[in-house]
């Protein structure tokens, strides 16, 4: 019984503590350190998200299909036009600079995102 309490009690204090998935948390330049692609995100007046992906090994654009945030997950359809290649990426937040996607394409796989840039004022 007192290991139950004692889990209820941490996952109560990490859901307390757990970043949300919002364009003030996004915004910022996101890169995979040479795996996949290099993320800008921004936020507008109106809360809105603007995405610009490159890809990071050619620098040429990914042309952003749609995107949504919902339940604390963001997803983002792009497609890469040299080659026609569209994939559909899952981004869950591991902390305040890590996320992870779950990229669902010709090439499934998992890219760990650090950010390396913050547009926020301090």
């Amino acid at each position: 019984m007192k290991k139950v309490l004692v889990l209820l009690l941490c996952f109560g204090f990490f859901s307390v503590n757990a970043q949300k998935m919002t364009p003030s948390f996004l915004e910022g330049k996101w890169t995979s350190n040479g795996m996949a692609t290099e993320v800008t995100f921004k936020k507008t007046k109106n809360n809105e998200l603007v995405i610009v992906e490159h890809c990071s090994t050619s620098g040429i654009p990914l042309k952003i299909l749609r995107h949504r945030i919902k339940k604390n997950n963001l997803y983002i359809e792009s497609l890469f036009e040299p080659n026609n290649f569209l994939s559909i990426s899952r981004f869950i937040i591991i902390d305040q600079d890590t996320m992870v996607a779950d990229v669902v394409s010709d090439y499934p796989g998992q890219i760990i995102y650090k950010r390396i840039l913050n547009n926020k004022p301090n």
